[in-house]
């Protein structure tokens, strides 16, 4: 038996990020390039006292050294401000961050 109702799907709440310029794109490029460059030998030491640490976080603990908001975050890993949020929640337990220190001054007081 087949059934004539009909499944209503909820668009999705997320928008994607509007197409960037050339020079938006530029200039998102040039920050990463900056940011890479900038931070190796910081990044190594991370890497050192934390070795469990992905790519991925250590990404995101570049970018929250670089004092990025999470929505600058976002728009950058092209994923939503919540699950920046949510990155930034996990990447505290895994470095033991209490909650209420800022992320420059734990970088500052952890690595250097």
């Amino acid at each position: 038996m087949t059934s004539n109702r009909r499944i209503l799907v909820r668009p999705d709440k997320y928008q994607p990020p509007r197409a960037m310029t050339v020079i938006e794109r530029q200039l998102v490029e040039h920050l990463i390039t900056e940011l890479q460059g900038s931070t190796s030998s910081w990044q190594n030491q991370i890497k050192q006292r934390y070795p469990h640490l992905t790519a991925y976080d250590l990404r995101l603990c570049t970018y929250l050294k670089a004092n990025l908001s999470t929505k600058e975050i976002a728009t950058l890993l092209n994923i939503t401000p919540d699950s920046v949020k949510k990155a930034k929640h996990r990447l505290r337990k895994k470095l033991s961050i209490d909650p209420t220190v800022n992320w420059g001054n734990a970088f500052t007081d952890r690595i250097g």
